[in-house]
């Protein structure tokens, strides 16, 4: 009787702690971390993205040179809105709001063609208790499109 009644109260425990915890990413939504140095009094209609980009030396390219290029919605739409060359591990582009930009980095490396992919659609938030005064800010401020694997 005693072992039934162990499996029974951890049978309990586990559904309790199961249907108990809120779901991470709704918890982590009402969480603003604010920089209060980004915030403008003004409502903003662009918004600086900062792009990371890989080291093309460390992955053995002798060309280090890194395409980009931004359209605006979906790839598949294929609306373009600009191309940038860059040899930097870091670049930043003025984007306007409220629209989705899928950005492409294209990197040659060992004779073999590598394309990293993201979306991104900045938005501004309005803050009223983070910072000395309320104030509006754009978010997300960073696009990863490093790569991962280049064998």
């Amino acid at each position: 009787m005693h072992k039934r009644s162990n499996k029974l109260f951890f049978l309990f425990l586990f559904f309790t702690l199961l249907f108990s915890c809120e779901n991470d990413e709704e918890l982590l939504k009402d969480i603003t971390f604010v920089d209060c140095d980004a915030c403008t009094a003004d409502e903003p209609f662009t918004a600086d993205i900062r792009i990371k980009l890989s080291d093309t030396y460390k992955l053995g390219s002798a060309n280090e040179i890194i395409f980009l290029d931004i359209y605006e919605g979906n790839l598949e739409d294929e609306v373009h809105f600009t191309s940038y060359q860059t040899t930097s591990t870091e670049t930043t582009f003025n984007l306007p709001i409220n629209k989705k930009y899928c950005i492409t980095a294209t990197y040659y490396i060992d004779n073999k063609t590598y394309i990293a992919v993201n979306s991104v659609t900045p938005r501004v938030k309005y803050n009223e208790s983070s910072c000395d005064e309320p104030c509006y800010y754009t978010a997300p401020r960073s696009l990863n499109l490093r790569l991962k694997h280049t064998k």
